[in-house]
């Protein structure tokens, strides 16, 4: 039981979690605002929409990726705040500003992570 807690510790610290569910959370806002059809959403058909689904499954995708490929965590970091740029304005201004603002902060996040250091026994 502890050897397994430790491997989990261990797994978690070697991820950017914070910064993939930061991103998560902000792609899945761009993504169900224009479906959601609520008095707040901007409700969009067409080109508009499909240009919207063009850039919120990608940044899902990105964002998914950031907590299981820590190794790229500068590369992908840096396409998730690019598409939350570019969701802004193709996303109904980028899920109302918050999806947006919560990707893009999860991009810089991914992009400023730092693995933790090797602790090496003698």
């Amino acid at each position: 039981m502890l050897l397994r807690r430790l491997r989990s510790r261990a797994w978690r610290r070697g991820r950017p979690l914070g910064a993939a569910a930061l991103a998560v959370l902000g792609a899945v806002e761009v993504l169900v605002l224009p479906f959601a059809g609520g008095p707040a959403a901007l409700t969009v058909a067409g080109i508009v929409g499909g240009a919207g689904l063009s850039t919120s499954v990608p940044l899902l995708a990105a964002s998914l990726m950031l907590a299981t490929h820590p190794q790229l965590h500068t590369a992908l970091g840096l396409v998730v705040l690019a598409l939350a740029l570019v969701a802004l304005v193709t996303c109904n201004v980028g899920g109302m500003l918050v999806g947006s603002a919560l990707a893009g902060a999860g991009g810089v996040w991914g992009f400023a992570w730092l693995p933790p250091p090797e602790s090496r026994r003698p």
